[in-house]
Protein backbone atom coordinates (compact mmCIF):
# COMPACT_ATOMS: atom_id res chain seq x y z
CA UNK A 1 0.00 0.00 0.00
CA UNK A 2 2.72 2.16 0.50
CA UNK A 3 4.23 1.56 -3.01
CA UNK A 4 0.49 2.71 -4.18
CA UNK A 5 0.75 6.15 -1.94
CA UNK A 6 4.20 6.68 -2.70
CA UNK A 7 4.01 6.38 -6.74
CA UNK A 8 0.75 8.71 -6.47
CA UNK A 9 2.76 11.12 -4.72
CA UNK A 10 5.51 10.85 -7.14
CA UNK A 11 3.62 11.60 -10.02
CA UNK A 12 1.52 14.35 -8.42
CA UNK A 13 5.06 16.11 -8.13
CA UNK A 14 6.00 15.09 -11.69
CA UNK A 15 2.85 16.24 -13.59
CA UNK A 16 2.75 20.46 -12.62
CA UNK A 17 6.77 19.84 -13.78
CA UNK A 18 5.95 18.27 -16.88
CA UNK A 19 3.35 20.19 -17.64
CA UNK A 20 5.11 23.53 -17.83
CA UNK A 21 6.86 22.24 -20.67
CA UNK A 22 3.63 21.47 -22.81
CA UNK A 23 3.64 22.92 -26.37
CA UNK A 24 0.49 21.26 -27.29
CA UNK A 25 -2.79 22.94 -26.15
CA UNK A 26 -4.37 21.89 -22.88
CA UNK A 27 -8.11 20.58 -24.68
CA UNK A 28 -9.91 22.08 -27.75
CA UNK A 29 -13.03 21.71 -29.67
CA UNK A 30 -12.98 21.74 -33.16
CA UNK A 31 -16.49 21.95 -35.48
CA UNK A 32 -15.93 20.44 -38.97
CA UNK A 33 -17.14 22.28 -41.86
CA UNK A 34 -16.83 20.41 -44.63
CA UNK A 35 -18.37 17.00 -43.29
CA UNK A 36 -20.39 18.40 -40.18
CA UNK A 37 -18.64 16.50 -37.07
CA UNK A 38 -17.27 17.57 -34.06
CA UNK A 39 -13.19 16.78 -32.82
CA UNK A 40 -12.05 16.66 -28.90
CA UNK A 41 -8.53 17.07 -28.65
CA UNK A 42 -6.69 16.75 -25.37
CA UNK A 43 -3.32 16.72 -24.12
CA UNK A 44 -1.59 14.36 -22.69
CA UNK A 45 1.89 14.42 -23.23
CA UNK A 46 4.47 17.68 -24.28
CA UNK A 47 3.91 17.30 -27.74
CA UNK A 48 1.00 14.27 -28.06
CA UNK A 49 -2.86 14.47 -27.75
CA UNK A 50 -5.31 12.42 -28.45
CA UNK A 51 -8.46 13.08 -30.99
CA UNK A 52 -11.90 11.78 -31.04
CA UNK A 53 -13.93 12.35 -33.52
CA UNK A 54 -17.44 12.16 -34.32
CA UNK A 55 -18.40 12.96 -37.94
CA UNK A 56 -20.63 11.96 -41.16
CA UNK A 57 -19.94 10.16 -44.21
CA UNK A 58 -22.11 10.82 -46.88
CA UNK A 59 -22.61 8.43 -50.12
CA UNK A 60 -24.68 8.87 -53.42
CA UNK A 61 -25.49 5.97 -55.74
CA UNK A 62 -27.09 5.93 -59.27
CA UNK A 63 -26.91 2.43 -61.37
CA UNK A 64 -28.63 0.74 -63.73
CA UNK A 65 -27.03 -2.34 -62.35
CA UNK A 66 -28.07 -2.14 -58.40
CA UNK A 67 -29.67 -0.33 -55.64
CA UNK A 68 -29.86 3.94 -56.72
CA UNK A 69 -29.51 5.85 -53.46
CA UNK A 70 -28.12 7.88 -51.04
CA UNK A 71 -26.93 7.61 -47.30
CA UNK A 72 -25.39 9.18 -44.51
CA UNK A 73 -23.60 7.32 -42.20
CA UNK A 74 -22.10 8.11 -38.62
CA UNK A 75 -18.44 7.94 -38.17
CA UNK A 76 -16.31 7.72 -35.35
CA UNK A 77 -12.44 8.43 -35.00
CA UNK A 78 -9.70 8.21 -32.43
CA UNK A 79 -5.82 9.14 -32.70
CA UNK A 80 -2.86 9.47 -30.40
CA UNK A 81 -1.23 12.10 -32.33
CA UNK A 82 2.57 13.14 -32.02
CA UNK A 83 3.23 16.30 -32.86
CA UNK A 84 7.26 16.38 -34.90
CA UNK A 85 7.98 19.93 -36.00
CA UNK A 86 6.55 22.46 -32.82
CA UNK A 87 10.21 23.57 -32.06
CA UNK A 88 11.29 23.95 -35.75
CA UNK A 89 8.41 26.14 -36.08
CA UNK A 90 8.89 28.19 -33.13
CA UNK A 91 12.73 28.54 -34.13
CA UNK A 92 11.15 30.31 -37.38
CA UNK A 93 8.73 32.51 -35.50
CA UNK A 94 5.66 30.55 -36.93
CA UNK A 95 2.96 29.97 -35.21
CA UNK A 96 2.27 26.54 -32.85
CA UNK A 97 -1.52 27.75 -31.29
CA UNK A 98 -4.30 25.65 -31.82
CA UNK A 99 -1.93 23.05 -32.10
CA UNK A 100 -0.70 24.03 -35.37
CA UNK A 101 1.68 21.63 -36.62
CA UNK A 102 2.56 17.88 -38.68
CA UNK A 103 2.09 15.08 -36.84
CA UNK A 104 2.32 11.13 -36.75
CA UNK A 105 -0.75 9.39 -35.22
CA UNK A 106 -2.51 5.53 -35.29
CA UNK A 107 -5.72 6.08 -36.23
CA UNK A 108 -8.69 3.75 -35.48
CA UNK A 109 -12.08 4.44 -37.05
CA UNK A 110 -15.41 2.74 -37.34
CA UNK A 111 -18.38 3.74 -39.89
CA UNK A 112 -22.08 2.51 -39.74
CA UNK A 113 -23.06 0.68 -42.59
CA UNK A 114 -26.74 1.17 -42.05
CA UNK A 115 -27.56 5.01 -43.34
CA UNK A 116 -29.52 7.09 -40.42
CA UNK A 117 -30.75 9.50 -42.76
CA UNK A 118 -31.46 8.27 -46.75
CA UNK A 119 -32.08 4.58 -48.18
CA UNK A 120 -28.65 3.25 -49.57
CA UNK A 121 -27.61 0.21 -46.53
CA UNK A 122 -24.75 -2.07 -46.45
CA UNK A 123 -24.90 -5.59 -46.24
CA UNK A 124 -22.11 -4.83 -43.27
CA UNK A 125 -23.41 -3.80 -40.00
CA UNK A 126 -20.26 -1.93 -40.15
CA UNK A 127 -17.02 -0.65 -41.78
CA UNK A 128 -13.64 -0.44 -39.45
CA UNK A 129 -10.23 0.83 -40.27
CA UNK A 130 -6.96 0.91 -38.56
CA UNK A 131 -3.67 2.53 -39.59
CA UNK A 132 -1.01 5.30 -39.28
CA UNK A 133 -1.18 8.43 -40.79
CA UNK A 134 0.96 11.60 -41.24
CA UNK A 135 -0.97 14.72 -41.03
CA UNK A 136 -0.59 18.69 -40.97
CA UNK A 137 -2.68 20.80 -39.17
CA UNK A 138 -3.01 24.77 -39.00
CA UNK A 139 -4.91 27.40 -36.95
CA UNK A 140 -5.29 30.98 -37.87
CA UNK A 141 -5.33 33.26 -35.05
CA UNK A 142 -9.36 33.54 -35.59
CA UNK A 143 -9.69 29.84 -34.81
CA UNK A 144 -10.18 28.50 -38.56
CA UNK A 145 -8.47 24.74 -38.89
CA UNK A 146 -7.18 23.28 -42.12
CA UNK A 147 -6.19 19.35 -41.61
CA UNK A 148 -5.26 17.14 -43.58
CA UNK A 149 -4.00 14.06 -43.09
CA UNK A 150 -3.18 10.36 -45.42
CA UNK A 151 -1.44 6.74 -44.48
CA UNK A 152 -1.91 3.18 -45.26
CA UNK A 153 -4.54 1.21 -43.30
CA UNK A 154 -6.15 -1.84 -43.30
CA UNK A 155 -10.30 -1.68 -43.74
CA UNK A 156 -12.21 -4.12 -42.54
CA UNK A 157 -15.97 -5.21 -42.12
CA UNK A 158 -17.80 -8.66 -41.17
CA UNK A 159 -17.25 -9.88 -44.52
CA UNK A 160 -14.33 -8.33 -46.16
CA UNK A 161 -11.13 -6.69 -45.05
CA UNK A 162 -7.95 -5.17 -47.13
CA UNK A 163 -5.33 -2.63 -47.45
CA UNK A 164 -6.39 0.97 -48.09
CA UNK A 165 -5.23 4.61 -47.78
CA UNK A 166 -6.64 6.58 -45.04
CA UNK A 167 -7.08 9.96 -46.13
CA UNK A 168 -8.61 13.14 -44.80
CA UNK A 169 -9.37 16.98 -45.69
CA UNK A 170 -11.42 19.21 -42.60
CA UNK A 171 -11.88 22.42 -42.42
CA UNK A 172 -13.14 23.81 -39.28
CA UNK A 173 -13.43 26.52 -36.31
CA UNK A 174 -11.64 26.25 -33.02
CA UNK A 175 -13.76 27.25 -29.99
CA UNK A 176 -13.52 28.97 -27.42
CA UNK A 177 -10.38 31.48 -26.16
CA UNK A 178 -8.68 33.14 -29.34
CA UNK A 179 -5.38 31.72 -30.38
CA UNK A 180 -2.23 33.13 -29.50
Amino acid sequence: MKIIYTTLLAIGLIMPVMAQNRQVEESQITLNLLLPGVIYEAAVGDKSTMALEGTIGFQYVESSFSESGFGIYPIGRLQYRNYLNFDRRLSKGKNIAGNSGNYIAPLLAVQGGKAFIGDLDYYEDYFALAGAVYGLQRTGKKGLQFRFEVGPAYLFSEYDGGFAIATALKLGFVLGKSRR
